[in-house]
């Protein structure tokens, strides 16, 4: 019995319940039944590149970010972080924010503002701390240029939604750093706003920048309650909310009328009301999702449950089995509704901030394991969630992209400059599929996957009450290749697997597997690098068209085959 990855129904659940049996520490199919992966020449939909992108945010609480790996004393990036950079092919960066985007000005980040004079003034961000503006737009857009990444640039929208000024004065404030990065010299620019391509040039860079994208605000959800505190009821904040983002898009289109507008998706009383509102105005909804935060706070069948009680492998099943698991396969979904309503709509979805961002917080309490490496083969499960979303997912940005405290951050900075920059696992298996990835997904059915149960919530990881599958498939082409990704999560088995493209002409006669696997602890004993995630390859035989892998544990591996379309 085969079970379709993209399409289920009754008759698949029966199916799928009638193959799991207990077997150790998994659920395995009944003995001599072989794992096997059959990959149709079927295009289910295109896979955005862009997905694989990232989030350079700089904060002024916790975490500087590009801030803090600067060569000291200068605006630039340290070298061996600007090589860490160039290493994960990054096709899109969001900047600067993140939370404090919106309770900043962005003039604090340019040169020779009109009655200022030269120099950059310190920030104050939403939290009251302070940050310099050292790197700011012209550092990250010229750093965007270098890398051949498309930027992503967020405006501040509290200022008009909350009334913080008048909202024609906020909007016009945000549209003039739309003007910075993209107005021509001597473009007529509104009434009342400075000539920001003149003094863009004055900082070295006269011709524009050409930013696609643009996002009004960020998580303006965490504005609702300030709005209706403004003295409106749900339906007239919902109206005055979709003014301001009227007014914003207006302000922004007089001065790059082809710029692509991200908004806001996951504020539910608004969301609804966007497509006959706001109709081709916006382009993306933004999507955010983190988890589980605080790990440490666990359940086992809905009761409060010690986690020092908890093994490394029970931990670990947990971790991996993100964001959510598909009720009849077992493999990684995201349940948010975003996705459904973007498709009824006609809109795409850009997941601008995503991680595996945990941390524990008990004090005293030891637990079985905590690695880094774990949080990214989870990463790994986000990464095949939004896949699978691939009708509308435009791009994502994993959060962060550099930084010296958040044990999220792709690419890990000493502030002194004295030590090389370092990658971490999540950054690592976002960069892993970067750069091997199709852009057609393929249909991929299965037999046999192997599941383990999973009774456990850890911070926002719920119970599991499917089954989840222990190798988390899908298929992706390109031109003149197929793509197996293939996530084990088991904790303690290599899996072999049988992978049946018989539907296929003109393949090679050997592939290449590429493996990211990695160390449970994160301080490296002597001998060991600094990185706790390692990368490998070998040549893998076919057998007509036929392929067996073996999948190591705790491992993520994408299969690269040679195919030669249309022969």
């Amino acid at each position: 019995m085969a079970v379709s990855l993209s399409r289920w129904d009754l008759w698949t659940w029966v199916a799928v319940c009638g193959l799991v049996v207990a077997c150790g520490g998994l659920a395995s199919a009944a003995a001599g039944e072989g794992i096997r992966f059959t990959i149709k020449n079927n295009v289910t939909g295109h896979v955005d590149g862009r997905l694989f992108g990232q989030f350079l945010e700089r904060a002024s609480w916790g975490e500087p970010g590009p801030e803090a790996a600067l060569v000291p004393g200068t605006s630039r990036l340290q070298p061996s972080v600007v090589e860490r950079l160039r290493e994960m092919e990054i096709p899109v960066i969001r900047f600067p924010g993140g939370t404090d985007v919106d309770f900043i000005d962005w003039r604090d980040q340019i040169s020779n503002v009109p009655g200022r004079g030269r120099e950059r003034p310190v920030t104050k961000g939403h939290l009251g701390g302070e940050i310099t503006n050292n790197f700011g737009y012209d550092e990250f857009l010229r750093l965007c240029q270098e890398l051949g990444a498309e930027p992503l640039i967020v405006v501040n929208f509290r200022d008009g939604v909350l009334r913080v000024k008048p909202l024609e004065e906020a909007a016009r404030h945000a549209a003039g750093l739309v003007a910075y990065c993209n107005a021509a010299a001597g473009a007529g620019l509104p009434a009342g706003m400075p000539d920001w391509p003149s003094v863009r040039a004055l900082n070295g860079h006269a011709e524009p920048y050409g930013v696609r994208y643009f996002q009004i605000g960020n998580e303006t959800w965490a504005f609702w309650d300030g709005i209706k505190e403004l003295g409106m009821d749900e339906a007239q904040a919902a109206d005055w909310y979709l003014t301001c983002i009227e007014a914003y898009v207006e302000a922004i289109r007089a001065v790059a009328p082809t710029v692509e507008i991200i908004m806001d998706g996951d504020l539910r009383p608004v969301a609804r009301l966007i497509r006959g509102r706001l109709g081709d105005k916006v382009q993306h909804l933004a999507h955010h999702l983190y988890l589980p935060w605080r790990w440490s706070d666990v359940s086992k069948d809905g009761q409060p449950y010690p986690v020092e009680e908890m093994t490394a492998e029970e931990i670990w099943n947990a971790w991996v089995g993100v964001p959510d698991i598909h009720p009849v396969t077992g493999v990684s979904l995201d349940r948010a509704g975003i996705y459904s309503l973007a498709r009824r709509d006609g809109y795409k979805v850009a997941i601008t901030e995503w991680n595996w961002n945990g941390f524990g917080g008990h004090e005293g309490v030891e637990s079985a394991l905590d690695s880094s490496f774990a949080k990214g083969i989870g990463a790994a499960g986000f990464l095949h969630a939004f896949m699978r979303e691939r009708e509308v997912v435009s791009l994502g940005c994993q959060s962060n992209l550099v930084g010296i405290n958040w044990g999220i951050t792709a690419i890990r900075a000493d502030r002194s400059g004295q030590e090389p920059a370092y990658l971490l696992p999540t950054g690592q298996v976002t960069m892993f599929y970067s750069k091997h990835h199709g852009t057609d997904m393929l249909e991929l059915t299965s037999e046999n996957v192997p599941r383990y149960s999973q009774p456990y919530g850890m911070g926002a990881i719920g119970a599991k009450t499917t089954p989840v599958a222990c190798i988390d498939a899908l298929a992706t082409g390109g031109k003149d290749r197929i793509y197996l990704h293939a996530i084990n999560r088991s904790f303690g088995e290599d899996l072999g697997v049988t992978v049946d493209l018989s539907a296929f002409t003109g393949l090679g006669r050997t592939a290449t597997q590429h493996c990211f696997e990695g160390r449970l602890q994160d301080l490296p004993r002597e001998g060991e690098p600094r990185e706790t995630g390692f990368f490998r390859a070998q040549e893998v035989m076919l057998e007509g068209r036929v392929l067996r892998v073996m999948l190591p544990k705790r491992s993520v591996s994408i299969v690269e085959i040679p195919w030669a379309r249309g022969r």
